[in-house]
């Protein structure tokens, strides 16, 4: 889950980079709705949060009840995988996005399907990645034509979620980046 810090400061500099204003916002495994909540709050034009867990989607849908946002999240359940819908205007889309860092065995390059979905659909994408990863993320980005034009380190806690979590709370050292596609 993105911390509410991290989430804040996704949505602020993609904010003061004009990605936001008046833009469509995907964000892919929108979970518990953090990231897509934060940029309705921010006068885009459209926000559509996608999540396959309908448990995590409940509870974002939620969320934006509780904040009342003045631009709704059209919120879908779906996998990532075959995401269901065609932004019109790839250039007015942004994404937003925290995905599985695909470290773990079975989650073995899981953000490069967030990556591959994101690149289809949207113009600039802001991302979440375990830290480290800048050689495949900037190898993977170029492959598809693209550019990561800003990129900053950020400390996010997790609580344990998943079965292969050791501690209740982790801190973790991520990297964000805003990758520009073309």
């Amino acid at each position: 889950m993105t911390s509410a810090e991290v989430a804040s400061t996704i949505i602020h500099v993609a904010d003061m980079n004009g990605d936001i204003q008046g833009k469509s916002i995907v964000d892919l495994g929108t979970g518990t709705g953090m990231l897509a909540i934060g940029a309705a709050l921010r006068n885009p034009r459209k926000v559509v949060g996608i999540e396959k867990d309908k448990d995590a989607l409940s509870i974002a849908k939620r969320n934006e009840d509780l904040i009342s946002p003045e631009v709704a999240v059209e919120w879908i359940l779906a996998d990532v995988k075959c995401v269901p819908i065609k932004m019109a205007g790839k250039d007015d889309v942004t994404g937003i996005m925290n995905p599985p860092f695909g470290a773990q065995k079975n989650h073995k390059y899981a953000d490069r399907i967030f990556l591959e979905k994101i690149s289809e659909i949207s113009s600039i994408s802001y991302s979440i990645h375990n830290c480290d990863s800048i050689d495949f993320i900037k190898t993977f980005v170029e492959g598809r034509g693209g550019v990561i034009s800003h990129s900053y380190s950020a400390t996010m806690e997790l609580k344990k979620s998943q079965i292969f979590h050791t501690k209740m709370r982790k801190k973790i050292e991520t990297e964000v980046h805003r990758i520009r596609w073309r």
